[in-house]
């Protein structure tokens, strides 16, 4: 038996996929510590390390990295929306 797939059918799917990314990437985001208080600091004058190299550690680290596994999922998935 041989599947015969529509465009709609795949854009129907990659559509459902991007809805998913999108919530999964939005979760992740809010998931991720802040970094704005080294912001504030460096525009109101005060003593900061905003500038420091710090390296991210245990869960900042794999949330930093399914961070930009989700981002360029949903570039790639958004592409490839348009083009089909």
């Amino acid at each position: 038996m041989r599947i015969k797939w529509s465009k709609g059918g795949i854009t129907m799917i990659l559509n459902g996929l991007l809805m998913a990314v999108s919530v999964a990437l939005i979760i992740v985001c809010l998931l991720q510590n802040g970094k704005s208080d080294g912001i504030v600091n460096a525009l109101t004058g005060q003593s900061s390390n905003l500038f420091a190299h710090q390296k991210e550690r245990g869960a900042d680290l794999i949330l930093s990295r399914i961070t930009v596994g989700l981002g360029i999922a949903f570039f790639v998935l958004a592409i490839l929306i348009r083009m089909g």
